[in-house]
């Protein structure tokens, strides 16, 4: 009875209090007012809105390298069409000047001539669809001020069934801007390459582009996010990719901030690191480093990134009973390079020669120039080759700039490496 009589009690309270709220909110209720259904009938439309279909995005930046970029314009609806839907997409000259003001902007238009549509621009959306995509080629045009950028709005027009656009949903705008004699990274065949770990919790890595030689040419050839993390996934009973919300934040936004140093001949590479915990690099079983090498080379065909380097730093003894970890040893940390090698062949293996990551010529009988691609050393430090690989695939040099710890890469140093034959020169932070 006691526990009946407390539900009842509960049960009572809410009504009492519900009548309550009831009561003092129809207070003010505004009874008999006439509703303007006018304010909702676009709900019933079909709206229509014109996007980039590569980022889906309104606004769109084109860096132009080369002499022509290719891209498609979607227009899409909010709902599926009662019939077929035509309609065209065209460079809207007029509207630059109400972008400029809306903007407080001065950009100039891009010129039309230099801009292609696939069918004149025309699109179809089917009756069991809601997309069209019509395909546009923006071609370098000529005396294009280096640096500047221009505007080129795009608009859908004709279009046929019943369907309601109205303001800026009918806009696509694209800011274009000449890129072709931008410094790049490529210096020569037989050069030594730079290799730099920048530290994303506190540096944007588009501050690459800032370090030129005196011709104008990149210093940095790869750059490292660093770092994303192997931990334990309690839920799912095996390792993972972990990655904190500043390395996550660059994976997202990876048009941003990755994208453009890959046009200008830069190899981006996912820094993974141990965290503290059972897990580590160098400590997976066999079956264990296939999985986590899979999904290694799942974070870099999604994020568009050019390979990974390995940090066997910072983790705990393996806990044995999991089979997915081993005894921590050279032979593991090999074993991931080469599983990660076989998932990824298209992408850079590379480690940091430190803790177990580094030492083993071969696995399985495969040479260790098979599957990994550049070493790089601690501080103070050089990479010797082990196997096959040459020093053309090791670091002779390696600073941690913001300490001040390691070599300079002062004339004679890099003349140095050039004569011992290295092919990299190693820079932290």
């Amino acid at each position: 009875m006691k526990i009946k009589y407390k539900s009842y009690s509960f049960v009572l309270a809410v009504l009492i209090g519900g009548f309550s709220l009831f009561t003092s909110c129809a207070d003010d209720l505004d009874i008999g007012r006439k509703i303007d259904e006018d304010e909702y009938n676009h709900i019933y439309e079909n709206n229509a809105y014109l996007r980039d279909a590569k980022t889906n995005k309104v606004s769109n930046i084109v860096e132009l390298y080369t002499k022509t970029y290719t891209t498609k314009v979607k227009m899409g609806l909010t709902k599926v069409p009662s019939s077929t839907t035509e309609a065209k997409v065209k460079v809207d000259a007029e509207y630059l000047k109400e972008y400029n003001l809306k903007h407080n902007t001065d950009f100039e238009l891009y010129p039309e001539n230099y801009v292609k549509f696939e069918n004149g621009g025309a699109l179809t959306i089917n009756s069991d669809n809601k997309t069209g995509e019509v395909a546009m080629t923006i071609e370098a045009a000529e005396n294009l001020s280096e640096g500047k950028t221009y505007v080129l709005p795009l608009v859908i027009s004709d279009f046929s069934s019943d369907i309601s656009i109205e303001g800026e949903a009918k806009h696509c705008i694209y800011l274009v801007k000449d890129m072709q004699n931008a410094s790049d990274v490529y210096k020569g065949e037989d050069v030594v390459r730079g290799y730099v770990f920048f530290e994303v919790n506190s540096t944007n890595p588009l501050n690459t582009l800032c370090f030129e030689l005196e011709n104008g040419k990149l210093i940095w050839d790869v750059v490292v996010l660093f770092a994303a993390n192997i931990n334990y996934d309690a839920a799912a009973g095996r390792p993972r990719v972990q990655c904190n919300p500043n390395v996550q934040y660059l994976l997202d936004n990876n048009e941003i901030f990755i994208q453009p140093l890959r046009k200008r001949g830069v190899k981006v590479l996912l820094g993974l690191l141990g965290n503290h915990d059972f897990t580590g690099l160098a400590q997976l079983s066999k079956q264990g480093a296939k999985d986590f090498a899979r999904e290694v080379a799942q974070y870099c065909k999604a994020y568009n990134l050019d390979g990974i380097n390995y940090d066997d730093e910072y983790s705990k003894a393996p806990d044995l009973s999991n089979p997915a970890l081993t005894t921590k040893s050279l032979n593991a940390g090999a074993r991931l390079c080469y599983e990660t090698k076989k998932a990824m062949p298209d992408k850079l293996v590379t480690v940091f020669a430190y803790g177990s990551m580094y030492g083993v010529d071969n696995v399985d009988g495969v040479d260790i120039k098979n599957w990994i691609d550049i070493a790089v050393p601690n501080y103070v430090g050089i990479v010797r080759p082990v196997g096959g690989l040459t020093k053309k695939e090791c670091a002779g040099l390696a600073a941690e700039y913001n300490k001040k710890t390691g070599g300079s890469l002062y004339k004679a140093q890099a003349q140095n490496l050039i004569n011992d034959g290295y092919g990299w020169h190693m820079g932290f932070d």
